[in-house]
């Protein structure tokens, strides 16, 4: 894989996923699980390759695990295996190494969609992402260093601690589904994995230490629904609950015309004691959930939902509350009350819900 092919596979992916962007992961989903392929970049005695100084021609797998701390955080495990090298090719043996290295990191990410500095409903999310881990290289080594027979052939296996720190961007192809695009700078504690400078015996401490980037094109499933993860204080911190039961009172008065967003007019009553309850309490924020019934086209009703979650959020806004205490999702058909073989059954499944919380 060489710059040409990762920039042309990009643009092909998001050349077909913008056009049908219809989510994005937010407040609603707990975990993301990914998987990434890309290209790897070396930098160590042997010289630099950064930034495709040089043909990239070392390729690596990778996997992250993600937990939704908060609006601004993720605490994520990622990690990745591949190979990683620089070859003379000018000497008649190619002098130089070819590296198998794995790493595994935990590390934390800082999502810039969290509703300050962009809100965590954009379809484009950029982070920072940081780590603390180890990694394993098997290196097969071709040098000519003083003192060794002429091509000497060393093959090292190493353990090493190693951080990392890097950029990135997911775009929310769907509810459940992003597609990421990430840099990472990874800085091992081990010089030799690269054969310079040479020794059989010891690590070089004071050294500057073999490190490499890794470009990547990778894919998020995410899912579990969060609620209440915002909330980590103590039993003193729980909304009240005739607050609670108040708010779902009043929700299920919300109501929409048929197949509509459009709020019915006698509705506006019950929201506006809903805004009243978020003004007395400015520390309490809501998330906004759409629901239909089985009527219709799924796709169609996902959206619908989706439509008349934010057509509340939208009216809470006009009324003064702050659009970053609020969260809208539609779920569509997917959450029922009840039964929908009925026609009581089907208008309890059309409904708008405020779940209350406290984020810290």
């Amino acid at each position: 894989m060489n710059i040409r092919v990762l920039l042309t596979t990009s643009l092909g992916i998001l050349s077909v996923a913008i056009p049908t962007f219809t989510g994005a992961q937010n407040p609603s989903t707990k975990y993301g699980f990914e998987i990434n392929g890309g290209i790897r970049e070396y930098g160590g005695d042997r010289g630099t390759r950064y930034f495709f100084a040089r043909r990239p021609d070392y390729q690596a797998i990778g996997i992250a695990f993600s937990y939704n701390v908060n609006p601004s955080f993720d605490a994520t495990v990622y990690g990745s295996s591949g190979t990683l090298g620089q070859r003379d090719f000018s000497k008649p043996r190619a002098l130089g190494f070819t590296a198998s290295i794995t790493d595994l990191v935990i590390g934390l990410r800082y999502k810039f969609a969290n509703n300050y500095i962009m809100s965590d409903q954009s379809k484009i999310r950029p982070y920072l992402q940081a780590g603390w881990g180890g990694m394993q290289s098997v290196s097969k080594i071709l040098h000519n260093t003083d003192g060794y027979a002429e091509n000497y052939q060393n093959n090292r296996t190493w353990f090493a601690a190693q951080w990392s720190a890097g950029v990135g961007v997911k775009f929310g192809l769907t509810d459940y589904l992003d597609m990421s695009l990430q840099s990472l700078y990874n800085y091992s504690f081990d010089d030799n994995y690269d054969g310079l400078p040479f020794s059989l015996s010891r690590v070089r401490l004071n050294a500057l230490h073999d490190a490499f980037l890794y470009h990547s094109i990778g894919f998020t499933y995410n899912f579990g629904d969060n609620e209440g993860i915002y909330r980590f204080g103590r039993d003193k911190d729980e909304v009240p609950k005739e607050v609670i039961a108040r708010v779902n009172l009043l929700s299920k008065r919300i109501l929409f015309e048929t197949a509509s967003a459009t709020i019915i007019p006698t509705s506006y009553t019950d929201i506006d004691s809903i805004v009243e309850i978020l003004l007395d309490y400015p520390t309490l924020n809501a998330l906004i959930e759409g629901h239909t019934d089985d009527v219709g086209d799924d796709a169609a009703n996902m959206t619908l939902s989706q439509q008349r979650a934010d057509a509340v959020k939208a009216y809470l806004v006009s009324k003064q509350i702050e659009d970053a205490r609020l969260t809208s999702k539609g779920y569509g058909e997917t959450q029922p009350i009840a039964k929908n073989d009925t026609e009581e059954g089907k208008a309890l499944n059309r409904r708008v819900d405020l779940k209350l919380y406290y984020r810290k």
